[in-house]
C-alpha cells in the first residue's frame, strides 16, 4: 500500500468533479446519488456540494452524518472513496465562498434559490486505487 500526503493525492484527484455520494436512509439502507464537487477546487479532505434541504439527502444527513464520497478519473486508472461526516448549512457566507457559477444550471436563482442548503463533507480516510493503492486516515 502507498503511503502518500493529502497534497500528492489531491494532485491525482485535480479535476475529478462528479462523484457518487452514499448516505445512510432512514430505513438503513444505504443510499447512493450522483453529485458535483466542481473538479476545480484543490483537494484537502474538504467537500463541498449544494441541494435542496428538502432533498432527500440532506434529510438524510440531518439524521446520520456518516457518508461516502467515490471517485473514479476518466483519463487515468483511478477510484478514490472518502468516507467522512456531512454537515448542513445555509449560512450565506459560506456558500458564497464555495458558489460557481456553473450551479445554476441546477438552482436557477444562484445563491437565492428558495431552500438551497450546502453540504460540507469532511473526510475521516480517504482509499484510493490506480497505479498504486493506498490510504490517508484523518
Amino acid at each position: 500500500m502507498a503511503n502518500k500526503s493529502m497534497a500528492e493525492l489531491a494532485k491525482k484527484m485535480r479535476g475529478l468533479d462528479l462523484c457518487l455520494m452514499t448516505t445512510v436512509t432512514s430505513n438503513g439502507r444505504l443510499g447512493s446519488r450522483p453529485m458535483s464537487n466542481n473538479g476545480e477546487v484543490e483537494y484537502d479532505g474538504t467537500s463541498y456540494f449544494f441541494t435542496w434541504e428538502q432533498s432527500r439527502t440532506a434529510k438524510d444527513i440531518a439524521k446520520d452524518k456518516h457518508v461516502q464520497l467515490n471517485f473514479r478519473a476518466e483519463k487515468q486508472f483511478l477510484f478514490v472513496a472518502v468516507q467522512g461526516e456531512a454537515t448542513l448549512t445555509d449560512d450565506r457566507d459560506a456558500m458564497k465562498e464555495h458558489w460557481h457559477k456553473e450551479l445554476e444550471q441546477w438552482f436557477k436563482e444562484g445563491l437565492d434559490t428558495p431552500g438551497l442548503t450546502m453540504i460540507e463533507v469532511k473526510a475521516k480516510r480517504v482509499n484510493w486505487w490506480g497505479e498504486d493503492d493506498g490510504e490517508i486516515e484523518l
